[in-house]
């Protein structure tokens, strides 16, 4: 990849394990193997990341940006290997279209590594520093197993006051 990963980071997948602990779907595994779905490792989605796509010539992954940690339906923490802090950002790639800002993908939930872990250890539910809730796309229906009336409650990356 070409970048150092933070210090708190490189140690826990030294010493802890390579992936497979932490918080959401927890952290992915360095490289891919047999045990593991080729596209999800720290490697291959960032190489993958990292390619131009020829449909979104807006399409530009920060080359500083590496994904490490797997919440489900393609959403990231992604740590920017630019500085030893290493600033945790949120990658959410869901309602993103050709032509759109990069920008809206990406939000900043951690200054550092080292408190996105305290966070984790200290039970906080990061989910919610990452997401708020987004009125503007919450959907009435219908609820398929009761036939209640219910609201689909839409989320949104948190962006920092």
């Amino acid at each position: 990849m070409g970048r150092s990963l933070p210090p708190l980071l490189r140690a826990a997948y030294l010493r802890v394990g390579d992936g497979g602990f932490g918080p959401g779907y927890g952290l992915l595994p360095l490289f891919a193997d047999d045990n593991t779905d080729g596209d999800e490792s720290v490697v291959s989605l960032y190489q993958s990341f990292s390619l131009a796509d020829p449909e979104d010539p807006g399409w530009q992954w920060p080359v500083q940006l590496v994904p490490f940690c797997d919440w489900g339906c393609a959403i990231r923490s992604c740590v920017d290997c630019s500085s030893e802090l290493g600033a945790i950002l949120t990658f959410d790639p869901n309602g993103y279209g050709p032509g759109e800002p990069f920008a809206s993908t990406i939000a900043q939930t951690h200054a550092s590594i080292d408190a996105w872990f305290f966070d984790w250890l200290e039970d906080v539910d990061i989910w919610n520093l990452m997401f708020e809730p987004d009125p503007e796309n919450s959907k009435a229906g219908i609820n398929p197993f009761t036939k209640a009336p219910m609201t689909f409650k839409a989320m949104k990356l948190r962006r920092p006051d």
